[in-house]
């Protein structure tokens, strides 16, 4: 599974981009049969009070599924998109929730 978290780095900083490729690929581990890649990306909302989280998961042999999410700063927004991978790729797949 690749995890590509695209420019990233130059607006939020290294250390941003690691927790975002961190926290993806934990929310994605369960999901590694079937997920192929992620593209992660992070924006300022346009009045700069929020961060737009967004994330493109692509499976083997299927369409592709976006998740996003809106927080506060940069991490609330990975946290939140993080949470809302599982339930919307197991909707997509249907394999199994860990419980």
């Amino acid at each position: 599974m690749k995890i590509d978290v695209t420019d990233v780095a130059r607006t939020f900083g290294r250390q941003t981009r690691a927790y975002a490729e961190y926290r993806i690929f934990s929310s994605l581990a369960r999901f590694s049969d079937v997920v192929r890649e992620a593209a992660v990306s992070l924006t300022p909302a346009a009045k700069g009070h929020t961060v737009v989280c967004s994330v493109l998961v692509g499976f083997e042999g299927g369409m592709p599924v976006r998740i996003t999410a809106r927080g506060r700063h940069a991490y609330d927004a990975i946290n939140r998109v993080a949470h809302r991978i599982g339930p919307a790729v197991h909707r997509h797949t249907q394999v199994a929730l860990a419980s």
